[in-house]
């Protein structure tokens, strides 16, 4: 008697099962122009001359790409973003945009939210991520977050102005015009890859704070332009024109722990200022070269190590805020210590450089007998 209930209850939820599927069915595929309004997967490449923007995402919005490219025409906006709201995009290709991600509309002060971008390739774009937003939307408060991606071959890897947040991690950024522009922003840059880019970071009025990156083969690794600031840790320049340079009023750096390695020129402070500690410099063809003390600031250089440069420090005008100490600097072809008119901490040594005296503007401990 029991067995004919059993079997009647299991035909019963068979029945649910086929009554509920209808409704559980896949959404259809994104198609050129859709807003996204819920959480979706990309089932297949999608090239969209237009209309524009390709896709728009909803806040709230998880757009995996899954493993497929998003292409545009050589123009337009591929994916906009809200103004508030979390989004984000992960998984796959973006290539052949004007600009690859942007916010999108005015913020009015209401801007919120942080947009994630996480293994996405941006390739040959104009702009990969565009983190100002259109006309700055969401310059008072969106957040972007970029990792495990990478930008290449692209006019500007990221662009960020206008009170912008970017960070940055576990990301190359290679073979670009510029790979980031930073306009009145910040960006955090972290275990990270900057590579044979033209310029690798650019800043104005800007700063950057970077740990355990590696700057190589590029133009000028890292430019900062009128009233910005850089710190950068543990990190390594190699191959450079210019590792790192700071032109303009009150240009800062705070360089602690890196590595600057067969640069053209590894620091060069024009009118420009900072604290040098722990560092090494080998094989530059300058190691640090100072060449118009600024307006205001000091700079100190502290327990470096120059070695096999051109040059390895060589301050042109010494203006009395300039201090060293502890520094050494052994078996460069030019000058080992060359400044004039700085402050003299004490420590510092230079042996068996090309130039004499070895030091010039402080006094240089005697060889040990």
């Amino acid at each position: 008697m029991r067995v004919p209930a059993v079997l009647s209850c299991l035909a019963l939820a068979a029945g649910a099962l086929l009554v509920a599927s209808p409704a559980s069915a896949t959404r259809p595929p994104l198609t050129c122009g859709s807003t996204v309004t819920v959480s979706t997967s990309l089932r297949a490449d999608l090239t969209c001359p237009g209309p524009e923007p390709a896709l728009t995402l909803a806040a709230g919005v998880n757009l995996n790409l899954a493993g497929h490219t998003l292409r545009g025409p050589g123009s337009r906006l591929g994916i906009a973003v809200p103004v508030a709201g979390d989004v984000t995009v992960r998984n796959g290709t973006l290539t052949g945009w004007g600009v690859g991600i942007q916010t999108v509309g005015s913020d009015d002060g209401g801007a919120s939210g942080t947009v994630t971008v996480q293994n996405v390739t941006f390739d040959g774009n104009g702009t990969g991520l565009d983190a100002s937003g259109d006309l700055a939307a969401g310059r008072y408060g969106k957040s972007h977050v970029v990792t495990r991606s990478a930008f290449t071959h692209n006019s500007r890897g990221v662009l960020a102005g206008w009170w912008t947040n970017v960070d940055v991690s576990r990301t190359r950024l290679a073979d670009n015009g510029t790979a980031v522009v930073l306009d009145s922003s910040s960006l955090t840059l972290t275990d990270s890859v900057v590579e044979r880019n033209t310029d690798g970071i650019t800043l104005i009025e800007a700063g950057v704070t970077a740990q355990r990156t590696k700057f190589y083969d590029n133009g000028r690794a890292l430019a900062l332009r009128f009233m910005s600031g850089a710190t950068v840790a543990d990190s390594l320049f190699k191959r450079n024109d210019v590792a790192a340079e700071g032109i303009g009023y009150v240009t800062s750096f705070t360089l602690t722990g890196n590595t600057f390695a067969d640069n053209t020129t590894a620091v060069s402070f024009d009118e420009s200022q900072g604290t040098l500690t722990g560092n090494t410099f080998r094989a530059n063809g300058a190691g640090f070269v100072s060449w118009t003390p600024p307006e205001e600031g000091a700079t100190v250089l502290q327990d470096n190590v120059f070695r096999l440069n051109g040059d390895g420090i060589r301050i042109e005008q010494g203006d009395g805020r300039t201090s060293l100490g502890g520094n050494t600097a052994n078996s460069n072809t030019g000058w080992g210590i060359y400044a004039p008119g700085v402050v003299d901490l004490g420590g510092n040594t230079a042996r068996g450089n090309g130039s004499s005296p070895q030091c010039v503007g402080v006094v240089c401990a005697t060889r040990p007998s």
